[in-house]
């Protein structure tokens, strides 16, 4: 058995045939979590911290086995910090496709009768569709109702609303809805 300190914080092992047959490890049967492999690495890991005068009681030790031509190569890294990454899911934003302005025209007319007012919202023309962009998802449920029921209402990621604002034309900047019932004498 060969023990090589790489650093303050790394250590190798190069173990032999001999040195796997007396240890009872094998690269085939290592497992942390059996019993008898569990007491031979750790045996193994005490061995070669004793040698190198590193202790390793109360650090979080990380084990890395490789097999080779010889026997086994074990890579023990002292203070090891898991890094854990959040996955962060993608934002969303709500938008409603209206075929014409007719059906735009109906929908804010019959928001403005149930008194169902929709938040920050920008009124874009994208392929020959229009586009009501809702800059905040939680709209209320009559809001939603009434929306729905003269559009088609998407849910759109980032990327999306980036090309309808890029490749589109933007009609109303904000607040579309009660800029399109005043000029309508709604209001």
């Amino acid at each position: 058995m060969t023990i090589d300190k790489l650093d303050k914080y790394r250590m190798l092992i190069s173990l032999k045939e001999d040195d796997m047959k007396y240890y009872d490890i094998s690269i085939d049967k290592l497992n942390f979590k059996d019993e008898k492999c569990r007491a031979s690495l750790m045996n193994l890991l005490r061995i070669a911290c004793e040698n190198s005068g590193v202790e390793f009681v109360g650090r979080a030790v990380l084990m890395e086995a490789m097999p080779h031509k010889e026997g086994m190569l074990i890579l023990v890294t002292l203070d090891f910090v898991r890094k854990v990454y959040k996955v962060k899911r993608q934002k969303m934003m709500t938008a409603c496709r209206f075929d014409d302005t007719e059906r735009l025209m109906d929908c804010v007319i019959k928001l403005k009768t149930e008194n169902a007012g929709v938040a920050a919202n920008s009124l874009w023309q994208y392929k020959e569709k229009l586009y009501l962009l809702l800059e905040f998802s939680a709209a209320s449920p009559k809001a939603k109702a009434v929306l729905s029921e003269y559009s088609v209402c998407l849910s759109l990621s980032l990327l999306g609303v980036a090309r309808i604002k890029e490749a589109g034309r933007e009609l109303i900047g904000s607040n579309a809805t009660n800029t399109i019932a005043k000029s309508m004498g709604l209001c």
